[in-house]
């Protein structure tokens, strides 16, 4: 995996796009959304250490008086230097995330501004580790990890992703920044989705997701490889939303059966072009040669990673359902399987009960002849 999967904000140039581009206007500053927070209750938190930094934010670890636990706290250090357009962002980030109230999205407890008047909200301290960070380690080859995480374990916390992520279009929310860093695994089991910060409700997704620089250049806010092609061209005439999260979400089960990152070998304006046009390989062509890809998982991928939209899975309810029919020895509706395949899945999933009627036929031919 290489740096190009962090979060970037990355000037993409107008000749670059098979769209033209579209006048932007730039945001005009916070208006009342940071004035309406609370604020923060002098001496309620104490600090304990930083936790780490990406995007605008930093994230802290401290202690809260008030219900004596360790929370994660997010805030702005360079707040004044920041657009107005950042500033809410960042508090639509976290008052968008309070409302999510889903065991496999990341909750927030508290909202507000400090006395310097930067905003930051605290949430749940996560322990574990990253997605990102669990598919280094099985590509490093770490013995544990591989002895814990197979490609069965790896299906279930892509299941509980897609829960959350199901739950937030249900409340008309996309997250629009899906990728393995984004996805926590707790020391028990929790799997929880994080950084809203690109999240957008359905109806308000066009005019956020792109930025107009003064000079004439335009940012495109999200992450090379796991962004769909649509919001890559933020066009009216190509809308964003539900289907945009699952390209990303087949992104991030890409990763999981390569173990790499969809086009991490390409630059930024390679790696837009050919996700615009879907020239992306097979998992099965990427994946390390000891690795085995199963091709009912490989056409799931495929499907939610198709470069238009209307072939994509409708939502995600259909996706899961195709990774559950896998799990449980049917052929997902993604893969075009044979009449053989389906007879031989058949066989599979009811082996037993044949094995016994057979037993069963046979003592009774035994029967009838013992008697004749």
């Amino acid at each position: 995996m290489t740096d190009k999967a962090t979060k970037t904000e990355n000037t993409f140039l107008e000749d670059t796009l098979t769209q033209p581009l579209k006048k932007m206007p730039l945001p005009q500053g916070p208006g009342k959304l940071l004035e309406s927070l609370p604020q923060k209750p002098q001496n309620r938190y104490r600090f304990l250490r930083s936790i780490g930094f990406g995007g605008m934010k930093t994230v802290l670890l401290v202690h809260d008086s008030d219900t004596d636990r360790d929370v994660a706290m997010a805030l702005m250090p360079d707040f004044k230097e920041r657009s107005g357009f950042d500033q809410e962002r960042f508090v639509k980030e976290a008052l968008l995330t309070a409302k999510l109230e889903h065991p496999n999205i990341v909750p927030v407890h508290d909202i507000g501004v400090d006395s310097s008047g930067s905003p930051y909200f605290t949430m749940k301290y996560l322990h574990g580790q990253s997605l990102e960070q669990l598919l280094r380690k099985l590509k490093k080859g770490d013995p544990e990890s591989i002895s814990r995480y197979g490609l069965e374990k790896l299906l279930q916390i892509f299941t509980r992703i897609c829960n959350a992520i199901e739950f937030a279009h249900s409340r008309g929310i996309c997250h629009l920044d899906l990728k393995p860093s984004n996805i926590s695994l707790g020391e028990y089991g929790e799997v929880q989705v994080i950084d809203w910060g690109l999240a957008r409700p359905f109806n308000t997704i066009e005019t956020h997701i792109t930025k107009q620089l003064p000079d004439g250049r335009r940012v495109v806010s999200g992450t090379p490889g796991f962004m769909s092609p649509e919001q890559i061209h933020n066009s009216v005439d190509i809308p964003i939303g539900k289907r945009s999260d699952i390209y990303s979400l087949g992104c991030i089960l890409y990763a999981m059966l390569t173990l790499s990152y969809p086009l991490e070998e390409y630059d930024t304006d390679e790696t837009f072009r050919r996700t615009v046009t879907g020239n992306i390989p097979a998992p099965s062509k990427v994946a390390p040669e000891d690795r085995h890809v199963p091709s009912a998982v490989e056409a799931i991928c495929l499907k939610a990673m198709a470069p238009r939209q209307t072939d994509r899975y409708r939502d995600v309810r259909e996706l899961r359902e195709d990774i559950f029919a896998f799990q449980t020895g049917f052929v997902p509706k993604a893969e075009n399987a044979s009449a053989l395949k389906h007879a031989g899945l058949f066989i599979n999933r009811n082996l037993l009960i044949i094995l016994l009627l057979l037993c069963l036929g046979l003592t009774a031919a035994l029967v009838v002849v013992l008697f004749k």
